[in-house]
């Protein structure tokens, strides 16, 4: 896809859904002997990208297909707009959040790294994928960031996306500000 098509897109998305693992983590998981999941492992650039988002208007949503505790308690803690974990039909849970947040399903980006993920990218508005992403992804997704899954991706498709609607220079300024 091109980069003019790209924008384009882009320029009327109003949420991003993302995965985790894969996306937000590198994918791995760490189980205790007891079971237990004892902790995850984010990237702290995809924590600053809410801050990003919401400062551009756009909401954040998670989406995933594992039930994690580390996951919500991460997404509690960055602000996340709605978390869903444990979610095995990503593609109607796409659809009940378009119908609960009033958005279409093309207002909607969805970040997403392996073959669970593209039912919901049918239907959304403007895909992504990290570049470790799985072949089969990569081949239906509308913009294969060149970012990992656990190294900011979601940071990646946050900017490109406020880029896209000429609202990240404003964002960068107030960072600069002197106060």
């Amino acid at each position: 896809m091109s980069l003019k098509q790209i924008i384009k897109k882009s320029e009327k998305i109003k949420i991003i859904a993302t995965d985790v693992d894969g996306v937000l983590t590198e994918g791995y998981v760490f189980i205790r002997d007891n079971h237990e999941e004892p902790f995850g492992k984010f990237n702290i650039l995809d924590g600053l990208a809410i801050k990003l988002a919401h400062a551009g208007g756009l909401r954040v949503v998670v989406v995933s297909g594992r039930k994690s505790l580390a996951t919500e308690a991460r997404c509690q803690k960055l602000g996340i707009d709605l978390t869903y974990t444990g979610v095995s039909d990503k593609q109607l849970k796409l659809r009940e959040i378009a119908e609960e947040t009033g958005v279409l399903p093309d207002e909607i980006a969805y970040v997403g790294d392996d073959l669970i993920d593209l039912p919901a990218m049918v239907i959304a508005g403007f895909t992504c994928a990290p570049a470790n992403a799985v072949h089969e992804v990569k081949r239906h997704v509308d913009y294969v960031s060149p970012v990992f899954g656990g190294n900011g991706v979601l940071r990646d498709v946050v900017e490109l996306i406020l880029k896209a609607q000429n609202k990240y220079q404003a964002i960068v300024a107030e960072y600069l500000q002197i106060k």
